[in-house]
């Protein structure tokens, strides 16, 4: 998925049914059975890579940002494709 792609994707639903997305605060990733919020992103060419990262909770504002900074890079977790998300209380969910 590319970052414009979900930033347009967010607004969608900011727009519609979603109205309270600006209260949602986290981004999560699945790692197995369990998503976490712990993540550090690091933009590399073409690439936004999220990674796992203890006691460093990645907030939807700080990936947001991020994500308008390389429009036309892919989302990835590792080394695997982000290919959509979902939204949760907490916030979005991707994968």
């Amino acid at each position: 998925m590319k970052a414009k792609d979900l930033l347009t994707a967010i607004q969608v639903d900011a727009a519609g049914e979603m109205k309270k997305l600006s209260t949602y605060a986290y981004v999560f990733v699945r790692e197995g059975e369990k998503e976490t919020n712990q993540l550090l992103v690091q933009v590399e060419t073409n690439k936004i890579v999220l990674k796992q990262q203890a006691h460093t909770r990645l907030t939807l504002n700080q990936f947001v940002k991020v994500l308008n900074e390389s429009k036309e890079a892919d989302i990835y977790f590792n080394e695997e494709l982000v290919f959509g998300y979902r939204l949760i209380e907490e916030g979005i969910v991707l994968g």
